[in-house]
């Protein structure tokens, strides 16, 4: 259920939002509101149907949450910190999700605590409605951008005045504004002529089914049932030196990610790249059933992961989509990632079992296709893939 809500906010936000003539911080307020009251649900009931109910409640205000906060941090920040500050994104989401699961652990070994998750969790939602009621700005991207065609209180701060109060006066004196004002008046069908923005969407697509189909979910999912099979001794804990190394090889990017540096491109290609190579390994150490080979194959995976297709596809959305439509790219590009997710989650399983036939059930077939996938994956990036600050 918690798929299904995020799966159908993230592709109806963008255009809800722009219908309703929802501003960013509005749209983080209804995400919060959302998440809020799924976590007090699943906090306060035992019921099967009320427990449903929140969890998809819980999945609308991610969905809502995973589109608009890239957009959101991307349209406030400075734009030679803009990279950087994306990438934190998706340091405090894997913060999150870490949290979580300690959380998680806690409470399984006091059966009757388990809600004392969904508790502080909606204790976290109502403390981010609450700041962003009171303390968050409106985006200035989205006020020149979106909502240039929105009437706004007259005591509203313009798109400059909020540039120069989040800056600094000095910063935002110096730096360059990569605003487009000139294209908020195009009509709001006018993205299906578009080049810019369709070229855009190719990247947005391809990056997000990149991530997805890397095979990477396939790993965090059954890494544990692989491993058991090799090294039943120490499954459990390579599937805890998984979830270090992806939080830890999330901080890499936060200065690589500088066009100055190796950039947008390079980090996607260099990661499908290396995922690629390391999945060929991976099925190769399945094929001849050498734990060790598996264990560190897995672990390389999920290291390129987290320096490349993990955050940044995230970090390009809002780039590489013009301002007029970035709600609207921003959607179908998150569309597309929770459809992957779901045809991975649910595929991989049956398609393993499958293709077990033709190697003994060892599995290295799939993980075959995934190394094929994301060297094919890194060749398209590199082909395709254009941005302003590369050049």
């Amino acid at each position: 259920m918690f798929t299904v809500g995020g799966a159908l906010a993230s592709l109806g936000c963008g255009s809800a939002a722009r219908y309703a003539q929802l501003g960013r911080k509005a749209s983080l307020q209804v995400s919060a509101a959302f998440s809020f009251l799924g976590a007090a649900l699943l906090g306060s009931t035992v019921s099967l149907t009320l427990l449903s109910t929140g969890r998809f409640l819980q999945g609308v205000g991610a969905g809502i949450g995973v589109v608009q906060v890239p957009l959101y941090l991307q349209e406030i920040a400075p734009p030679s910190l803009a990279g950087e500050i994306g990438i934190l994104n998706q340091v405090a989401i894997v913060t999150g999700i870490f949290s979580a699961q300690a959380l998680g652990t806690l409470a399984a070994a006091h059966p009757s605590s388990w809600q004392s998750v969904p508790q502080i969790s909606a204790a976290i939602a109502l403390c981010q409605l609450f700041i962003g009621t009171f303390w968050a700005c409106e985006s200035p991207g989205w006020l020149e951008g979106e909502g240039a065609h929105v009437t706004v209180a007259a005591r509203a701060p313009s798109a400059a005045d909020l540039r120069a109060r989040l800056w600094g006066s000095e910063t935002y004196e110096t730096l360059p504004v990569t605003s487009e004002p000139a294209r908020p008046t195009v009509p709001a069908s006018g993205w299906r002529t578009d080049p810019h923005f369709r070229r855009g969407m190719w990247i947005v697509a391809l990056t997000q089914m990149a991530q997805q189909f890397s095979g990477v979910n396939a790993i965090l999912y059954y890494s544990t049932g692989i491993l058991s099979q090799l090294m039943p001794n120490l499954a459990r804990i390579v599937g805890l030196l998984i979830t270090v190394v992806n939080g830890v090889m999330t901080f890499p990017p936060i200065v690589l990610i500088s066009e100055k540096r190796l950039g947008r491109k390079r980090l996607l290609v260099g990661s499908a790249a290396g995922m690629g190579i390391f999945c060929l390994l991976l099925a190769y150490s399945l094929w001849s059933a050498h734990a060790i080979g598996c264990a560190i194959a897995i672990l390389c995976v999920i290291a390129c992961f987290s320096m490349g297709l993990g955050p940044v596809p995230f970090v390009i959305l809002p780039e590489v989509i013009p301002s007029a439509y970035v709600s609207l790219g921003s959607s179908f590009g998150l569309g597309i990632n929770w459809a992957s997710n779901i045809v991975v989650a649910a595929s991989f399983p049956s398609l393993r079992k499958a293709l077990g036939a033709l190697d003994g059930q060892t599995g290295g077939l799939v993980f075959l296709l995934f190394g094929v996938a994301n060297l094919a994956f890194a060749a398209c990036i590199a082909r395709d893939y254009q941005y302003e600050g590369d050049r």
